[in-house]
């Protein structure tokens, strides 16, 4: 055998050392992603699957598929909110018309609205006021490039824009920052007492979802800062509030957390439980029925109804 043999006998030897140690590589990964794993930036695995340190797992929900929205009339439903009449608000998020869809429980389009004066840069999030106003949380920011943030608020009798509350995170300096540090997403938030009260979907590394408090007044950008904070197994894809006040609900990946309050501002100090939810795909919206039921809906406009034993 040449020399210029045996350096090609190495070299084969060599790539085929490389194929057997990637794709065992490939393997490990697999079994983790089958298995509810995901790797994190910072070398820590992270399960959805697995309880939120310091939540209780409660089993006194069911879940009920209730109906699914027609994809030609509904491209994705994104926010909920009750109607007047009985019914529900839904819309799409950034990349869609200024538009409500009505639905009905049984997942139909009644009516289709487009709201003068506003703009779908990211809308996320829909809530209501005590007030009577409705309110359109345009907070998406995937990248964490946005320096203004909005909420518009709605005239549903003239379908209009009547105000723009504006705001930014005080303690976001960079646009983006750097990847681990991406926690100045929004997906959820409702409104008391009038303010609003914002979860972060955290697209970082540490998990922690920051609740921020911004006043429901237009005008002059406000610069707001983190009351509180929590770490959570899953992103925050929604929230809201019971009727009477005593409970919030956070929509996350597989799960509703769920927390007994005195007030919004100590909502993490609060009794703190879990439902595990199966089966509800890319679940984006949340509302409250009833101080205990819930809807939800998903990307694909399938409503689910959460409901006490």
């Amino acid at each position: 055998m040449t020399l210029k043999d045996k350096a090609l006998e190495l070299f084969v030897g060599l790539c085929l050392l490389i194929v057997v140690a990637c794709d065992a590589g490939n393997s490990k990964k697999e079994e983790k992603a089958e298995n509810g794993f995901m790797q994190e930036g910072n070398g820590k695995k992270k399960d959805k699957d697995t309880p939120t340190e310091g939540f209780t797992v409660i089993n006194t929900y069911e879940l009920f598929k209730l109906s699914k929205m027609d994809k030609g009339d509904v491209t994705e439903s994104s926010g909920l909110e009750q109607t007047a009449d009985g019914n529900y608000w839904t819309h799409g998020d950034g990349g869609n018309e200024a538009e409500l869809l009505k639905i009905s429980p049984d997942g139909e389009l009644l009516q289709k609205v487009i709201i003068t004066g506003a703009k779908n840069k990211d809308w996320e999030d829909l809530t209501r006021g005590e007030n009577g106003y409705l309110y359109i949380g345009d907070f998406g920011n995937n990248e964490n490039t946005r320096d203004s943030l909005e909420i518009l608020k709605i005239d549903e009798k003239n379908n209009r824009n009547v105000g723009t509350i504006r705001f930014a995170y005080a303690d976001q300096n960079d646009f983006p920052p750097a990847p681990e540090k991406m926690n100045f997403d929004c997906e959820g938030f409702f409104y008391h007492n009038n303010a609003f009260y914002l979860f972060t979907k955290n697209r970082g590394t540490d998990r922690w979802v920051k609740l921020y408090k911004v006043l429901d007044q237009p005008g002059a950008q406000q610069k707001v800062s983190p009351i509180d904070s929590l770490q959570i197994n899953t992103e925050i894809t929604a929230a809201d509030i019971s009727p009477d006040g005593k409970r919030i609900a956070l929509l996350g990946d597989g799960w509703v957390y769920l927390f007994e309050i005195a007030s919004p501002e100590q909502v993490f100090k609060g009794t703190k439980q879990q439902i595990k939810l199966e089966k509800t795909g890319q679940a984006e919206g949340l509302i409250f029925t009833s101080n205990t039921d819930m809807l939800i809906s998903n990307e694909a406009g399938k409503l689910f109804q959460l409901k006490a034993k």
